[in-house]
Order: structure tokens, then C-alpha cells, then sequence
């Protein structure tokens, strides 16, 4: 092993051992603190004094040690047994501290050794005397674990301690003098000085102790003060929270009911032209018109209420972005209808386009989203006076298309300019807004590069302006393909969608398998003999999400392509299935005819992968 090596996995090991060494089931901070020292000390000190005794022993004539250690038992062993029983009770005392610290107990460990230590200095001077220990260093040490780490009490409590082994000490000397010479004569001569010496030193670390823990016990009821504080303020914040979210979903919920009221309101009004039908007419081409007028109106009823339901998808970011470059003229003037039935009988339209193409690359749903509420904001600041709406695209150079819809309403003061943008803030009354239309409308134009500005005087009216990248070249259409018989499974769990779905595909030349679920699914595979060129499969359903039963389908035709269709899909990039390589994803809702070439768009992309599936089948 080399030196880096063996230095590595050292010094990885001192850091488990600290770590280790520091976590100890201590509650107190501050004895958790002090905790992580007294480790090393114990462990020091049980190790220091048998190795100390060893040394001396080792180096001392054991003769004159073992039989003069003494004043009145000279001659004896008793001192010297004394001595080494007060230095192994000392040692094993550390090291039992050592074990009650990791049990949690750190200050039964501090008090059980201090009781030792002043145990064995009583018993020892007893027998031996003060002569030569007069400098001994241990009392200072344990005044000083007493006051730092329990305190003012166990700080006096050794003091008292130590004075009693000195008098135990000076007591024995008096009564067997040692055979030296005295500079002090007279009885306890030197226990004043002992006394004031120790007493000084008790007195310094009193105060300080006393600081240290005032100081401390003010910032611990200062950090409680402060984690009190946060957690009221926490609590008010999210009271405050949910009181907003509560008011959010309020505004939000009576203005998306007031949007589909109006929806229902005109699906509604339009189907009672149905009853026309009973009235006896000679004619009944008159009756024909107007029916057929009632379903183009339904139809932009619909995509009306569609509008709303992405207008809510896309401010939760569910929606499904699926972009094409197309021609933005022409979108607003296909879009002339749709807008206009948005728009009361006094307020007047003009859509102004050039003749030459603006082509942008865009999602045309957004697209569409975005116009209708820009349109709906200008017909709402309209609503007393009437007015007129004027919707523009031009080349605005440098590379941009601007969009632009003016009205001539009430405009907006500069702090509702400011606010415009922000979720769920609006200015209408409540009822009659979401607060979402410019919000989902600068989060579009903003995602796909592009940039929207306000500007409103009151009094005159409010123009916003949207600018997007120009692009060059129109998206490569892909022709329909003329497929007969082409096959196709449906997989979806609404009844009405799917036997709608499934006629105008058997319409367009498909020949199409019906599942109402993924477990009819699952056996319509296990029966099947070849496979089919599409799959068509809702994302949700009771029993199963389209991405797992693609999963299974996939097992036997791993080449089969799909189209993933829901209200919504979770994720543009979810992973797993959904994000296939032959998955493609139509969000709901669309006219079957799209269904329709979308399937063949998709079989005309794939024609490869369906023989090379028939063959391996065959």
C-alpha cells in the first residue's frame, strides 16, 4: 500500500472516530458541547495515571519507597498500597466516565469522577501527609471541570473538599512530624496560605463560571424568544397563505363558472333551433340554413369552452405544446368568427393583415388561446359604451411579427399596467374574471421567445402589443396519404367520444377495433393475429394510464406507433412510455377530422416499421 494510501484511509479513520466521538445522546447543548472534550480527557487521564505509576515505579528504589512513604505507618506497606489503590480508583473512575457520557449521562460522569478525585486526596493525605504533594496540580484540575462543566455548586462543593484533605493532610504531619526541617512551626502553620491560595482561585472561577452561564442562559432564552417568534410567524404565514389560495380559487372558480355558463348558454340556445323541425314549413331550406347555422355556432361555442379549459391547463403547466410554423394572417382571418361571436353587437371587429404571409413558429393553439383572451379583456373594457376592437399583425422588423389588439375602452391606470401580469389579478368585478388571461398570455409569448408590453391610457383605451420571432420557411406538410383499409385500434373509455371517433375513422377508410378499457384491451391482444398500423389510446383511464398499457401493447408490437390523446398530459417530457419515440400526443379536445389525418400523417410516417411488423408476425 502506498504512503497517499495508508495516509487516506488514516485520516478517514480519525474522522469516523471524531464523528463518533461527538455523537452522544447528550439533550443540553452546551453538555453535548463540553461532552465531546471530556471524552479526551477521561481517556488522557486513565491512560496517563497507570503509565505515570509505572514510570516511577520503574525508575524508583522500590525499598525505600514502600517503607518510608510515610510519617506514622513508617516502615510499612500500607502507604505504598494506598497510593496505588487511590491511583487505579482514579484511572477506572475516568474511564467510567468515559461510558456514562456515552450512555448520555455527562454529568453523572463529571460528578462520579470529582468524587473520586477528592475521595482518594482525603484517604491519601490521611496516610501520608502534604510533604511532598503540597503543589499538586489534580485539585486545580478538578475545580476547574467542576465550575465549567456543573457549575457554581460543584464548583464550592471541591473546594470544601480540597481544604478537607489538606487538613487531613497538616493534621497527620502535626501529630508525626517528618524528619525534615520546618520553616512554619506550629499547628495547621500552612493551611491559611493553602486555604487563601485555593480560596483565590475558587473566587475567579466563580465569577467567570457565573458570566459564562448568565451570558448563556440570556441567549438561549433569546434563541427560545426567536424560534418562538418564527414558528407564530410561520403559522400566520401560512394562514395568510391559505386565506389567499382560498380567495385565488374563489375568483377563480366564479369567473371559469361565468365563462362556461356563457358557453352553455349559446350551446343551449343554438340547439333549441332543433324545434324548427316540428313547425310545418313549405319550404324548408330556410330551416336548413338556419340549423346549419346553429351547428357552426355550436361548434364555436365549443371551441370557446375548449379555449377556457386550456386557458386553465396551461396556467398549471399541463398542457400540451405542439408547435408548427404557420401563417399568422391567416390565422387571425380564420379566427374572424370565433372572435366575433366573443363580441357583443355594439362593439365593432376589424382585423387588419398584410397580403404577404407572416409566418411564425408557434403552438396555433396557444396561438388561438392567447388571442381570444386579449379579445375577451378588450370586449370586458368595452362593455358600457361599446366600442371598436382592432386586431393587427405586421413586420416589425428585426426579425419579429407584431400582433396588436386595441380597443377603445376604459383603459387602465399605470398601477394596474404594473400588476397586469400577475396570476389571478384583475380589475373586473367579482364574478366576471379569472385573473388568469394575461398571465396565461405572457407565459406563452414569453416561453416561445418572444415579448409582450402594455399600453393603456385611461379614459381612451388599451393596446398590447405581442412580438415573436419571424421564421423563413413554412413547416413541411406531409400529404394524406391515400391508405385503404388502414388499421387502427381505439382505446378509450368514454362511450360517446369513442363511438364518434371510431365512425368518422371508419369514414376516412379505416378499418377500426374498438376498447372501451386496458383490460378489453389486453384481451383484444391476446386474440389478435397481426398488428395494427396505429394505436390510439386515451391517457386516462379507470383501470389503466395509456402510457403502461402502451408498455404491455409494445411486448408483442414493439413497433407499432401511437397517438397518446387526453384532456390533459402530464408532463411534455414525462419519462418512460410516454416519451416514446413513436408516441405522438393530441390534446383534447379536436374536431375527428383531425383525429383522422393525424392517423394517416402518422401511418405515412411509420410505413417501414408496419411491413418490417408484419413480416416478423408472418
Amino acid at each position: 500500500m502506498s504512503h497517499s494510501a495508508v495516509v487516506g484511509a488514516g485520516r478517514g479513520l480519525l474522522k469516523r472516530a471524531l464523528a463518533w466521538l461527538a455523537k452522544v445522546p447528550v439533550d443540553d447543548p452546551v453538555d453535548r458541547s463540553n461532552a465531546f472534550f471530556m471524552q479526551f480527557f477521561f481517556a488522557f487521564y486513565g491512560c496517563m495515571q497507570p503509565l505515570n505509576k509505572l514510570y516511577i515505579l520503574s525508575h524508583a528504589n522500590l525499598h525505600l519507597l514502600i517503607t518510608a512513604h510515610s510519617h506514622e505507618l513508617r516502615g510499612t506497606s500500607i502507604p505504598f498500597i494506598v497510593d496505588l489503590a487511590t491511583d487505579v480508583a482514579m484511572s477506572a473512575s475516568a474511564w467510567v466516565g468515559v461510558y456514562l457520557i456515552r450512555r448520555g449521562l455527562f454529568r453523572r460522569a463529571v460528578k462520579q469522577f470529582l468524587s473520586v478525585i477528592i475521595v482518594s486526596a482525603v484517604v491519601f493525605f490521611g496516610v501520608t501527609g502534604i510533604t511532598d504533594t503540597r503543589d499538586d496540580s489534580i485539585f486545580f484540575v478538578a475545580m476547574i471541570i467542576a465550575g465549567l462543566m456543573l457549575g457554581r455548586s460543584a464548583l464550592w462543593y471541591v473546594y470544601g473538599g480540597t481544604l478537607l484533605a489538606y487538613f487531613a493532610g497538616m493534621t497527620v504531619e502535626t501529630l508525626f512530624p517528618p524528619a525534615l526541617p520546618q520553616v512554619l512551626v506550629g499547628l495547621y502553620a500552612g493551611l491559611p496560605g493553602t486555604m487563601w491560595a485555593y480560596l483565590a482561585v475558587a473566587i475567579v472561577l466563580d465569577r467567570s463560571v457565573q458570566s459564562l452561564r448568565k451570558s448563556y442562559e440570556q441567549v438561549h432564552r433569546q434563541h427560545q424568544q426567536l424560534q418562538q417568534e418564527i414558528t407564530e410567524r410561520e403559522h400566520a404565514r401560512e394562514q395568510l397563505l391559505h386565506a389567499q389560495k382560498m380567495d385565488a380559487v374563489g375568483k377563480l372558480a366564479s369567473g371559469i363558472a361565468h365563462d362556461i355558463h356563457n358557453v352553455l348558454g349559446i350551446v343551449l340556445g343554438f340547439a333549441r333551433t332543433r324545434q324548427r323541425l316540428d313547425e310545418p314549413h313549405e319550404d324548408m331550406a330556410p330551416v336548413a340554413r338556419e340549423l346549419a347555422d346553429a351547428l357552426e355556432g355550436t361548434e364555436l361555442a365549443a371551441r370557446r369552452g375548449a379555449a377556457v379549459c386550456r386557458k386553465l391547463l396551461n396556467f398549471s403547466r399541463r398542457s400540451v405544446t405542439l408547435t408548427e410554423t404557420f401563417d399568422v394572417a391567416q390565422a387571425l382571418r380564420e379566427l374572424r368568427p370565433l372572435l366575433q361571436q366573443l363580441l357583443p353587437p355594439d362593439i365593432k371587429l376589424e382585423i387588419a393583415t398584410p397580403a404577404l404571409p407572416l409566418l411564425i413558429h408557434f403552438d396555433r393553439n396557444q396561438f388561438e388561446l392567447a388571442l381570444l383572451n386579449l379579445v375577451t379583456n378588450a370586449r370586458d373594457a368595452m362593455q358600457e359604451h361599446g366600442g371598436v376592437c382592432v386586431v393587427s399583425a405586421a413586420d416589425d422588423g428585426d426579425g419579429q411579427i407584431a400582433i396588436t389588439i386595441r380597443d377603445t375602452g376604459a383603459g387602465m391606470s399605470a398601477e394596474a399596467v404594473q400588476h397586469a401580469f400577475e396570476p389571478f389579478f384583475t380589475t373586473k368585478p367579482v364574478g366576471l374574471g379569472t385573473g388568469l388571461g394575461l398571465s396565461v398570455v405572457y407565459d406563452l409569448i414569453h416561453r416561445a421567445g418572444g415579448t409582450v408590453a402594455i399600453d393603456s391610457t385611461p379614459g381612451i383605451g388599451t393596446a398590447i402589443r405581442m412580438r415573436l420571432p419571424r421564421t423563413d420557411t413554412l413547416s413541411a406538410r406531409i400529404p394524406e396519404p391515400d391508405l385503404a383499409s388502414l388499421r387502427v385500434w381505439l382505446i378509450d373509455d368514454d362511450d360517446d367520444l369513442r363511438t364518434l371517433l371510431s365512425s368518422a375513422l371508419t369514414q376516412g377508410g379505416c378499418v377500426v377495433d374498438e376498447a372501451a378499457n386496458g383490460a378489453e384491451a389486453m384481451r383484444h391482444l391476446a386474440e389478435s393475429s397481426s398488428a395494427p398500423q396505429v394505436l390510439i389510446c386515451d391517457h386516462r383511464m379507470p383501470d389503466i394510464d395509456g402510457s403502461t398499457l402502451l408498455a404491455r401493447i409494445r411486448e408483442r408490437y414493439p413497433s407499432v406507433p401511437a397517438i397518446l390523446i387526453s384532456a390533459y398530459l402530464e408532463r411534455d417530457a414525462d419519462a418512460g412510455e410516454g416519451s416514446h419515440a413513436l408516441n405522438e400526443r393530441l390534446p383534447k379536445p379536436f374536431a375527428p377530422e383531425t383525429l383522422l389525418t393525424r392517423v394517416q400523417q402518422v401511418a405515412r410516417r411509420h410505413p417501414a416499421r408496419q411491413r418490417d411488423e408484419t413480416i416478423r408476425l408472418q
